[in-house]
C-alpha cells in the first residue's frame, strides 16, 4: 500500500496488519470517538460478517453498519437500523459524521 501526501514527506512507513485491523485503527475508532464526543452517548462498535464490515452501538442496540466492500477504493458506505436491527434506510456513501450525529439525535432523542 503507497502513501502519498504529508505522511510521505515525513516518511512514514505504510500501514502493515490485516485489513481488518486496518480499518478499525484508520476509521472506525475515530469515528466513534468523534460521535461519543458530538453527542456525549456512549456508542461501540463490533465487527460484523464480511471483512470490511462494522456495527454501531447504542445502549447495547445496532443503529448502523458502517462497511468499506472494496477497501481498495476508500470509499466508505452507511446503512442505519430500527430498533429492531432491521435495515430502515438504503446503503450511502458515508463522507463525515454529521449523518451519523443527525440520525443518534433524531433517534435517541
Amino acid at each position: 500500500m503507497w502513501q502519498t501526501g504529508l505522511a510521505q514527506a515525513m516518511r512514514k512507513p505504510p500501514l502493515a496488519g490485516s485489513i481488518p485491523q486496518i480499518i478499525r485503527t484508520v476509521l472506525i475508532e475515530p469515528v466513534v470517538k468523534e460521535l461519543c464526543r458530538k453527542t456525549g452517548k456512549d456508542v461501540r462498535y463490533q465487527h460484523y460478517g464480511l471483512e470490511g464490515y462494522f456495527r454501531l452501538f447504542l445502549k447495547g442496540k445496532p443503529f448502523a453498519v458502517i462497511s468499506l466492500p472494496n477497501p481498495g477504493n476508500g470509499r466508505v458506505f452507511v446503512k442505519f437500523l430500527d430498533a429492531c436491527g432491521r435495515q430502515c434506510s438504503p446503503m450511502k456513501e458515508l463522507y463525515n459524521t454529521d449523518v451519523l450525529v443527525s440520525f443518534l439525535r433524531e433517534t435517541a432523542g
